[in-house]
C-alpha cells in the first residue's frame, strides 16, 4: 500500500490519503458505509478510493485505528491508577463510539479485528489489569468479559440515553471482576460445596463468575442458553456481587438478543435472580429499553413480572 501519494503527479499533493479516508468514513453510518458511497464524500472515482484500501474491511481497519487512537488514555496504568485508568478508557469508548452513527453496532457484530489497533487495545487494557494484581490468565479472561461487556450496553444504547446509567454499570462491571486481594476460586462447583458440612456465605466463586459472565456475552447461541440455564440452576449460591453483575449482564444481553430462545432463557435467569433479592432495580433498568412487542407471547408474563417487581 504506498500510503506517501506516489501515484500522485509530481509536485502536486495527492487528493486522498488515509487520514482523509478514515477521517470521511466517520462522518456517516460506519455499519452500512458503502465504498461507492465513500468515494462520493471524497469527490474522488471509485477506482482511485481503491488504489488506497482493497476493500470495505480495508476502510474499517483505517477507522479502527482512529478510533484505538482516541479511546486509549495517554498514561500507562499503575498499581495506584489501573481502576481509575480502566474507567477513563470506558469512558472514552462510550463518547467516541457514540459519537459516530453505527460504530458501536459495528464493532458489537462478529467481524474481523484490526491485528495492530485491536492489539493495542487489548494489549494496555490487559497491562490495566495485570496492575491491579491479576495474574496473567485473569487479566485475559477480564479483558474478555470488560470489553464484550462495555461494548455491548453501547450497542444497545446507541446514540439515546440508556439505563442503568453507563458509570453504575462501568462499576457493577469492573468491580465484579478478580485481583489478587480476592478469595481464590473454589476447587469445585457449587453443587459439590454444598455437601460439605462447613458453613460458607453463598459464593460460586471468580472461576466460575468469569465463566458465566464469557458465555452470556458469547457469539454462540447455544452457549448464552447454557449460561441462563446454570444461572437458574444456581440462583442460591450467588453473593451480591455475583448476582448484580450477572443481572447487568443479562439485562443487556436481552435487549440485543436475536434469538428468541436465548431471550426466554434470559428472561427466565433474570427471574430466577430476583427471587434471590440481590440485585436492585437500577442494575437491570437496560431492560425498560426491551419492546414489548419483541418478545414472544409465551414470555411476556415474564417480562411483565420483572417490570411489575422492579418498575
Amino acid at each position: 500500500m504506498n500510503s506517501t501519494g506516489g501515484n500522485a503527479r509530481p509536485g502536486r499533493p495527492p487528493r486522498l490519503s488515509r487520514e482523509r479516508i478514515a477521517e470521511a468514513a466517520l462522518r456517516g453510518d460506519v455499519a452500512t458505509l458503502t465504498m461507492r458511497e465513500l468515494a462520493t464524500r471524497l469527490g474522488v472515482s471509485h477506482s482511485s478510493l481503491y488504489r488506497w484500501v482493497p476493500d470495505r474491511d480495508g476502510v474499517l481497519d483505517l477507522v479502527s485505528g482512529v478510533m484505538v487512537e482516541r479511546v486509549l488514555p495517554a498514561d500507562e496504568p499503575d498499581a495506584e491508577t489501573w481502576f481509575d485508568w480502566l474507567t477513563r478508557l470506558a469512558w472514552a469508548m462510550h463518547d467516541e463510539f457514540l459519537a459516530v452513527p453505527g460504530y458501536a453496532a459495528h464493532v458489537a457484530r462478529p467481524h474481523r479485528h484490526h491485528p495492530e489497533s485491536f492489539g493495542r487495545l487489548r494489549g494496555r487494557a490487559i497491562a490495566a489489569f495485570r496492575a491491579g494484581g491479576a495474574d496473567a490468565q485473569q487479566a485475559e479472561q477480564n479483558w474478555t468479559v470488560f470489553g464484550h461487556g462495555v461494548v455491548r450496553w453501547l450497542a444497545a444504547a446507541g446514540g439515546a440515553p440508556a439505563e442503568p446509567p453507563f458509570g453504575r454499570y462501568l462499576d457493577t462491571l469492573l468491580r465484579g471482576l478478580p485481583r489478587h486481594d480476592e478469595a481464590r476460586p473454589p476447587s469445585r462447583p457449587p453443587e459439590a460445596a454444598a455437601t460439605t458440612t462447613t458453613a460458607a456465605s453463598p459464593s460460586v466463586g471468580d472461576e466460575h463468575l468469569l465463566a458465566l459472565t464469557r458465555s452470556l456475552v458469547s457469539e454462540s447461541a447455544k452457549d448464552r442458553e447454557r449460561a441462563c440455564e446454570t444461572i437458574s440452576d444456581w440462583v442460591r449460591s450467588f453473593d451480591r456481587r455475583e448476582a448484580r453483575t450477572l443481572a447487568s449482564l443479562l439485562a443487556s444481553a436481552a435487549v440485543l438478543e436475536q434469538d428468541a430462545d436465548c431471550l426466554e432463557s434470559e428472561l427466565n435467569a433474570l427471574g430466577e435472580l430476583s427471587t434471590a433479592g440481590l440485585f436492585d432495580a437500577a442494575d437491570i433498568a437496560t431492560l425498560r429499553r426491551l419492546p414489548r412487542d419483541s418478545v414472544r407471547p409465551a414470555d411476556v408474563e415474564h417480562l411483565d413480572n420483572l417490570m411489575e417487581e422492579h418498575f
